[in-house]
């Protein structure tokens, strides 16, 4: 049987990267993204005609669609970058007629204050308070109303996410290069901080590029799946365990000014639906992840 053709939207990203891994060798890859590199297709999906050329030369088996954007930019450009380049994609894919299925990465972000709930599955209110979840809920809900005749189309919801490759827009890691410039002598030994109490689903990436794969081998078509731990920890708890792995003595202060109104104190997934339908479970522990994280941002610092 010949190897299946897998087209990666937003390759060599954050979440993209540890998926593409795990599918090297075992199926032909096309990777493709808006900015040109080696091995890349560049392409931007939100123009319906370079949509279309990428499924044309693709002609994949498997679409995993991590294209987007994580920055503030506003609602237009996110709309943009999420909603019209998933509608362009898909229907690229549906007028090719040909067998597909389709990977639709979504966020946590889309439950936002999720009616109350601390564990919402899959059917919760969503109530996104962002305009990037807005985009990314309308995204899921594109991408969904593709899911008929041969296109198969499945989003799964990634939580919080950590490990090797964390950038710093995301706390843990700006945790860990601040705690690397520390150790490398590049900054004093005190680390200003918000409120740490707020608690978050967090998932190393490795775990989810293999949930993902579970779901695009068991997952079922029209649905959407939560992928996370399937509890939350204290943003202390994620500072205390890369401190734990670093060899500097850091100072933590609570600045007030960087203290903010928290509109969610507490979200986890519920990923029930996610290990019933592929049997998927999380095998990197928070702190190996949290070491990892912290490791490859001293590559970065030179500590």
């Amino acid at each position: 049987m010949s190897s299946p053709r897998v087209l990666i939207t937003g390759a060599r990203g954050f979440l993209a990267s540890p998926l593409e891994a795990l599918w090297r060798g075992k199926a032909r890859l096309f990777l493709a993204r808006r900015t040109p590199g080696p091995g890349i297709i560049p392409t931007d999906l939100s123009d319906p005609s370079a949509a279309r050329a990428l499924v044309r030369a693709a002609r994949p088996d498997l679409v995993f669609h991590f294209a987007g954007l994580t920055k503030p930019v506003g609602l237009d450009e996110l709309w943009r970058c999420h909603v019209t380049a998933t509608q362009s994609l898909l229907s690229a894919l549906a007028s090719e007629g040909r067998p597909v299925r389709v990977i639709s990465v979504g966020s946590a972000a889309e439950y936002g204050a999720a009616g109350g709930l601390r564990r919402p599955a899959e059917d919760a209110e969503a109530e996104p308070l962002s305009d990037y979840g807005t985009s990314k809920l309308a995204q899921g809900l594109c991408a969904l109303s593709f899911s008929r005749g041969p296109v198969e189309v499945i989003v799964g919801r990634i939580f919080n996410v950590l490990g090797p490759g964390t950038p710093e827009n995301l706390a843990p890691g700006a945790f860990a290069r601040q705690i690397s410039l520390i150790e490398a002598g590049r900054q004093e030994p005190e680390m200003l901080v918000g409120d740490l109490s707020p608690r978050r689903d967090y998932l190393d990436r490795r775990d989810a590029a293999a949930a993902l794969t579970a779901l695009a081998r068991r997952g079922r078509p029209g649905l959407a799946y939560n992928i996370g731990e399937g509890r939350s920890a204290p943003m202390r708890a994620i500072l205390d365990g890369l401190l734990k792995a670093s060899t500097a003595r850091v100072r933590v202060v609570v600045d007030p000014s960087r203290l903010r109104p928290i509109q969610v104190r507490d979200l986890a997934a519920d990923v029930s639906r996610l290990r019933r339908d592929t049997g998927w479970r999380p095998r990197v522990p928070l702190a190996r992840s949290l070491a990892d994280t912290l490791a490859w941002w001293r590559e970065r610092t030179g500590a």
